[in-house]
């Protein structure tokens, strides 16, 4: 445990609850948690998830763009469903992402959980993919994903971050009922 993990899972906390409240000061504080989390995995052979913070960088940027500017007329992105002709791509892309990323690892990296890390990877990239695009079901995602995060991360001993992800597991259900709210309301 080291001073930086701490910073990093308050960050991370205070950014997803941002998320879930739909504020968009979810993506400047977010950017910074990925910062921190890239040192912080690297350092603990966690590849893919080290890797994964450069492109949580670009979709958080990404992201911001869209709930400002994303909506019709460029306004201001609202909540709604999966469209049901992204779901293929979206499985698809996240199994496929998954295999490779695990493939890799296994032949290039000493990382001793590749499959499991290389899951939550590819499975956050369309996560978070999803969260930009303020489709309502990235929070069934997220918390999935969070569950084997946690799971990891006790493994690997980063106690910090195990606690921030099952903190991240209830605002991710907190976010869920908070988003299908606003969806109704549309």
């Amino acid at each position: 445990m080291t001073g930086i993990e701490i910073v990093a899972a308050v960050v991370t906390a205070v950014s997803i609850w941002l998320a879930a409240r739909q504020n968009v000061w979810y993506f400047p504080t977010g950017i910074v948690s990925v910062i921190l989390y890239g040192w912080i995995y690297a350092e603990a052979r966690l590849y893919a998830e080290a890797g994964l913070q450069a492109v949580w960088f670009l979709l958080m940027l990404y992201g911001w763009y869209e709930w400002l500017y994303g909506g019709e007329k460029a306004t201001e992105l609202r909540v709604s469903r999966t469209p049901r002709r992204a779901w293929l791509g979206i499985l698809f892309a996240a199994v496929g992402m998954s295999l490779l990323i695990t493939m890799i690892q296994y032949r290039y990296t000493d990382n001793p959980a590749p499959l499991i890390d290389s899951s939550i990877a590819a499975f956050s990239i369309v996560a978070q993919f999803m969260t930009a695009r303020k489709w309502i079901e990235n929070w069934l995602f997220w918390i999935v994903i969070n569950v084997f995060a946690v799971a990891l991360y006790i493994d690997r001993a980063l106690y910090p971050t195990a606690i921030l992800y099952a903190v991240l597991l209830l605002l991710g259900i907190k976010g869920y009922f908070e988003w299908r709210r606003s969806l109704a309301s549309v």
